[in-house]
């Protein structure tokens, strides 16, 4: 059963640190877009 699509975009700012952006393609993936967000947070 498909739930649904986390696309994460990496992006390298002009100080050379990297940036990313998360996007969901339904509500119903959301608990897993938070996860990946405060894991990348720690890196």
């Amino acid at each position: 059963m498909y739930v649904g699509t986390v696309t994460i975009s990496i992006f390298k700012n002009s100080n050379d640190d990297v940036d990313f952006k998360i996007n969901t393609d339904n509500d119903d993936v959301l608990p897993v877009s938070y996860v990946i967000e405060d894991t990348l947070k720690l890196y």
